[in-house]
């Protein structure tokens, strides 16, 4: 008696099957967009942003789940053998493509904005996210101005940096003596300036905090979305390819099957 080889994995239909989940995806992800479009009050945008939060993040899992299981049911009806167990093995590879694509693709995203952002131009976005911290460009201005008005050659921008990272981590000592080392200037004249620049200072420090602890707690919530989008598209793809093999005859409904009824 013949031994049958083993089920062997077919790639064209793994790739078939993420073609497939991959076309669902970008067709749920429009729809999303449009609906938070819709969505989207102008008038309360604290609020809307909060809404359109919580529901990207169920949108994205949704998004997940129901790409990769059509992907999982395609793949294994492009594999076209009724084995259950070869059904979800297709499912759960096409999950593993779908990973390692999207996880080249961001990373290639990320390494772009890190190589944007120490471009020159990048400044930009500098100047940009001290605008959004309003203590630390009012910081920022009256140095620049305090510097510039004390010599006849532009202050360094260095020097600048040096005095606000003081001033802002509450070296009170550090920033006077880099003041007078920058502008010659008497040390009671030093103190008073430095004092002045004292509660704007500590003010840019409150924000920078709150700015950490509101960056800590997205990414957070953003690892934890993927983690959930990418279990529950796991479960649906292994789902997915496990149906796909059960209901076989649907798909090639002239062959007959061992235990499944011929449907002419």
């Amino acid at each position: 008696m013949a031994i049958d080889p083993l089920a062997q994995m077919r790639w064209s239909a793994v790739f078939a099957g993420w073609f497939v989940a991959t076309g669902i995806a970008i067709l749920l992800y429009g729809a999303g967009i449009a609906l938070g479009f819709t969505a989207f009050n102008p008038h309360n945008a604290e609020a809307a942003a909060k809404g359109l939060g919580i529901g990207t993040i169920i949108w994205m899992i949704l998004t997940w789940a129901a790409s990769l299981f059509v992907g999982g049911l395609f793949a294994s009806w492009f594999d076209g053998r009724a084995d259950d167990t070869m059904g979800s093995l297709h499912g759960i590879t096409v999950w593993g493509v779908a990973m390692t694509a999207s996880t080249l693709w961001l990373a290639l995203t990320l390494g772009q904005l890190s190589h944007e952002h120490k471009a020159p131009h990048g400044d930009r976005a500098g100047a940009t996210a001290m605008v959004d911290n309003e203590p630390m460009a009012v910081l920022r201005t009256d140095v620049h101005r305090t510097l510039g008005s004390q010599r006849e050659n532009r202050p360094d921008s260095q020097t600048e940096k040096a005095l606000i990272a003081a001033l802002v981590a509450g070296h009170t000592d550090t920033a006077r003596a880099i003041l007078i080392a920058q502008t010659e200037m008497p040390t009671d004249a030093a103190t008073m300036r430095v004092n002045t620049w004292l509660p704007v200072a500590n003010a840019t420090r409150d924000q920078l905090k709150s700015d950490a602890d509101r960056l800590k707690h997205y990414a957070a919530v953003g690892m934890l979305t993927l983690l959930l989008s990418g279990l529950a598209g796991l479960i649906a793809a292994a789902f997915g390819g496990w149906m796909g093999s059960r209901h076989i005859h649907r798909i090639y409904h002239l062959r007959r099957y061992e235990g499944r009824p011929f449907r002419g």
